[in-house]
């Protein structure tokens, strides 16, 4: 796997992102936001973006659960049919917060959908983020009607 950090994680790193996220949307918009993570997904993590333009989402699975796994959260995934379902049980982001005594406000799980929508454009795929409660949600990957394996 491309991105794998293996060195010491500070937690509070999901904090800064989360008060980037706030003053974004603050003092300019969604579409900025939505732009500013296209990019990230598109070319900071180009890897993963090539292989889903490729019809390959096991390198965007892998890394999903690499990194909530290694900051201690928690998450199921399950294949069935054309899709991949990533259910997200502990976000380490959002139980982060909380036991840093701050609330996540909803805008603190928009970047994974903004992610997955990016990362899904001129691809194969299109991936659905469901927010089910505060630090959990499904993914789900699935190949789009008219695509071909």
């Amino acid at each position: 796997m491309r991105y794998k950090d293996t060195g010491n994680v500070h937690m509070d790193f999901h904090l800064s992102t989360n008060a980037t996220i706030e003053y974004i949307l603050q003092h300019y918009d969604l579409d900025f936001l939505r732009e500013l993570f296209r990019r990230t997904a598109q070319k900071v993590y180009k890897d993963l973006y090539e292989n889903l333009k490729a019809g390959n989402a096991a390198p965007l699975v892998e890394h999903t659960a690499y990194y909530i796994e290694r900051e201690g959260g928690a998450l199921t995934v399950t294949e069935k049919d054309d899709e991949i379902i990533i259910d997200v049980i502990r976000c380490p982001a959002v139980f982060h917060a909380r036991e840093r005594g701050y609330r996540a406000p909803t805008d603190f799980c928009l970047q994974t959908a903004l992610m997955n929508n990016a990362w899904s454009e001129g691809t194969p795929f299109e991936i659905t983020t469901c927010i089910r409660s505060e630090g959990t949600c499904r993914q789900i990957l699935r190949r789009k009607n008219n695509a071909t394996q």
